[in-house]
C-alpha cells in the first residue's frame, strides 16, 4: 500500500508539469557517457562505490535523442538501446527513456518499458527507481 501511495504521488507530481516545462534548451553538455558511481538503499550507512557495487553501468547519451545503457554484472555484459526526451522542473532536468523491449536492465516504478532519470544542479545524474524502493543510483560524467 505504501509503495501505490509514493507512487500515486510521484505520478500526480508528473502530471502537474505544464506543457510550457519541456525543454527546449540546448542539452548538449548532457551527452556523452555517464557512469554508475555509487548505489545505495533504504538502509543507513548501505552505499556502496566503485567495485564493490553489485554491478558496473552507464549511459551513453547520444545527440540524436537516443541511448545506450550498458550493465556488467558477474562478468556478463548486457547492453540495450533505445530514445529519450527531457523535460526542465524547477530541481533539475528530467530524462524520459523509452526502451523499445522489456529488459532486466530497466530501472524504473512502472513496470513498463520506461525509465525516469534527473540531472541536478550537482551535475549528477540519479534514477527515480528509488522513488519505489529502488536503489539510489547516481552516475557522474
Amino acid at each position: 500500500m505504501k509503495k501505490l501511495i509514493i507512487l500515486v504521488a510521484f505520478l500526480s507530481f508528473l502530471s502537474s508539469c505544464s506543457k510550457g516545462d519541456v525543454a527546449t534548451m540546448d542539452t548538449s553538455g548532457y551527452y556523452g557517457k555517464w557512469t554508475l558511481v555509487s548505489m545505495s538503499g533504504s538502509i543507513p550507512n548501505s552505499e556502496t562505490t566503485g567495485a564493490a557495487m553489485e554491478w558496473q553501468e552507464f549511459y551513453l547519451f547520444n545527440t540524436n535523442g537516443t541511448f545506450i545503457k550498458s550493465r556488467k554484472k558477474n562478468s556478463a555484459k548486457t547492453s540495450i538501446s533505445g530514445t529519450y526526451t527531457t523535460t526542465t522542473q524547477s530541481d533539475g532536468i528530467y530524462f524520459d527513456l523509452t526502451y523499445p523491449e522489456d529488459s532486466e536492465l530497466i530501472g524504473s516504478c512502472y513496470g513498463n518499458l520506461k525509465e525516469g532519470l534527473y540531472l541536478a544542479d550537482n551535475n549528477s545524474l540519479s534514477s527515480t527507481w528509488s522513488y519505489c524502493d529502488g536503489p539510489v543510483l547516481q552516475y557522474k560524467k
